[in-house]
């Protein structure tokens, strides 16, 4: 099932496929302002925040009434990292997916890979594929 939310689908599915611990992981090194080593892992993360918050040229709003599901019970039985929208209207989450894009999106523009931050202007069969700017140039 696709979710227009995702940048690319296949980080979709790779993140829904984490487990709640690797999430954590990933959210705590970014709440202490450390970045993963690993480029594939940190595109990956950077996709989850852009799916809670959108990427930085269209940015989400939630309803103020949204701020109640905050202090629902269920809410300490799941993984509200799993990236479904129902987690993405907890402020505490999107607050992380800001800290996440924060100290994930600079390292991954000092090593250059292409973040895909556009990557619904790009024709249908490229948007799955790695590429650099150059191939897909933007208007």
């Amino acid at each position: 099932m696709s979710d227009r939310r995702w940048v690319r689908e296949e980080s979709r599915i790779t993140w829904e496929a984490m487990s709640r611990s690797e999430h954590a992981a990933i959210v705590r090194a970014a709440l202490k302002g450390e970045s993963t080593k690993d480029s594939a892992t940190a595109l990956l993360a950077l996709h989850w925040a852009w799916a809670v918050i959108g990427s930085p040229g269209a940015r989400r709003r939630y309803p103020w009434q949204d701020v109640f599901l905050d202090v629902r019970p269920t809410a300490f039985l799941t993984d509200i990292y799993d990236g479904k929208p129902r987690n993405d209207v907890r402020t505490y989450v999107r607050r992380d997916a800001r800290r996440v894009e924060a100290a994930y999106l600079p390292f991954l523009e000092s090593l250059g890979v292409e973040t895909a931050e556009n990557s619904r202007a790009v024709p249908k069969g490229c948007a799955n594929t790695a590429r650099t700017r150059t191939e897909h140039p933007q208007p």
